[in-house]
């Protein structure tokens, strides 16, 4: 492969042109425009077969991860309501972990093509170009977006980067499971992510007869023992890995890994108090 380099200018697309000049392909380093002559048959079936196999190596690695890569996918409006369907995908860093282990750093980059920053979210366009065989491969380039959160517009800025580049990736089939549809299994099967309700109710369940047999065969103060007795730390204090709770008037406060279980909180009943910053979830005070 011969590389020829003009001077950088505007007549030169990014990309494969028209069809008198199949075959050749045009890069824009900093030092000009990369003009690539055109590669046999042979070079571009070894170049696909290539790049096809670092894809599979690459998505066997971020299956390797099992359901600690994989996270709950959920839009939601200004009021914090669920819109539409949740979704299962990849965290970001375990894809990147997996590229830059497979791929090397050195062998994929990306650039900013345009960016807006609006009162409540970032959005970001990225280019994505990755190397194969010693030649750079752009697939065309993906919108990412992050809602901002306290006024922190770095962080949104951050996110949709982070967004924009792995929609890039998956229009090479980097992380195809995501789209495929199979990634909830994996997810359910990890501990801590299914709602702990049916494990925890059964035991209270199986209280409550005994309560009315004392009430109709012993005497009151009996009744009294029996209704103390069974404490409603079961019911009011779900079993979520990660999570503590602390009891404040009336009130059992969620504790520790919160931001991450707040799906499974909800699910409990628990409720997010804007003043105290906390979850929590009203409970009898005896």
């Amino acid at each position: 492969m011969q590389h020829l380099v003009v001077p950088r200018c505007d007549f030169f697309p990014h990309r494969r042109i028209k069809p008198y000049y199949q075959g050749v392909k045009f890069h824009t380093p900093a030092r000009g425009i990369v003009v690539s002559l055109p590669i046999n048959d042979e070079e571009e079936t070894a170049m696909s077969e290539t790049f096809s196999e670092t894809v599979k190596e690459i998505n066997a690695k971020i299956r390797s991860f099992g359901s600690e890569a994989v996270q709950q996918v959920m839009f939601k409006d200004r009021d914090g309501k669920v819109i539409g369907q949740v979704r299962y995908g990849f965290k970001p860093q375990y894809v990147f972990d997996a590229v830059n282990e497979i791929l090397q750093p050195e062998n994929w980059r990306y650039e900013i093509v345009s960016k807006e920053i609006f009162d409540f979210q970032a959005v970001v366009e990225v280019k994505l170009f990755i190397r194969i065989a010693n030649e750079w491969l752009c697939k065309g380039s993906q919108t990412g977006q992050m809602n901002i959160v306290k006024k922190n517009v770095g962080d949104a800025y951050k996110g949709a980067v982070t967004d924009a580049i792995q929609k890039c990736f998956s229009l090479v089939s980097i992380g195809s499971d995501a789209y495929r549809g199979l990634l909830e299994d994996v997810y359910k099967s990890g501990p801590g992510n299914r709602p702990p309700a049916n494990n925890s109710q059964p035991e209270p369940q199986k209280q409550r007869p005994v309560q009315k047999n004392q009430k109709q065969n012993s005497q009151p103060t009996q009744h009294h023992k029996a209704s103390v007795s069974p404490t409603p730390t079961p019911q009011s204090e779900p079993q979520i890995a990660g999570v503590d709770y602390q009891r404040l008037n009336g009130r059992l406060i969620a504790t520790g890994d919160t931001f991450n279980k707040k799906e499974l909180l909800k699910a409990e009943g628990f409720r997010w108090d804007g003043a105290e910053k906390n979850w929590y979830k009203e409970v009898a005070v005896h």
